[in-house]
């Protein structure tokens, strides 16, 4: 089951308390327990958010000083966005409420789109310098992860 998932997503920001202000509650939202942003062995600033459903991690870290004013392309060369699983339409509409509200700028959805067989009900906006996310549903997914995960299960006795 490990071989391959992801362990964990790092991101950069500008100004790493500021995002935190937006990542806090979108990430809660998402089932992470948060962490204290803390100075790393490399001495620069970071936030530990840990999934323990799932066994990843969101981690944000403070950009470098020089480089904090750098402006994040979604075309250029690297991450071009990060998307999150949720198991339920009715989670994809409460994360877009939540990021308006945060002030993320809405750029498609929520709604249904000809990504996924079976289905996929996805939102997509930016959060903190201009970075792109995503939350969707996709039912056929959600539903091999729930038979994967019974297979696993051992039987009551």
């Amino acid at each position: 089951m490990l071989l391959g998932s992801i362990n964990h997503v790092s991101i950069t920001v500008s100004d790493l308390p500021k995002a935190m202000r937006f990542f806090r509650p979108l990430l809660e939202a998402l089932g992470y327990t948060v962490g204290e942003i803390f100075r790393s062995r490399s001495g620069a600033d970071l936030a530990v958010n840990l999934n323990a459903a799932n066994g990843t991690a969101i981690n944000l870290w403070q950009a470098k000083p020089e480089l904090a004013e750098n402006p994040f392309e979604i075309y250029a060369p690297g991450l071009h966005h990060l998307a999150f699983n949720v198991e339920k339409h009715e989670q994809v509409d409460a994360v877009h409420d939540l990021v308006r509200g945060l002030g993320a700028e809405i750029l498609d959805g929520p709604g249904e789109f000809p990504f996924g067989p079976g289905g996929y009900y996805a939102v997509y906006f930016l959060g903190p310098d201009k970075l792109k996310f995503e939350v969707v549903h996709m039912p056929l997914a959600e539903a091999r992860a729930r038979a994967m995960a019974a297979a696993v299960t051992p039987e009551p006795r």
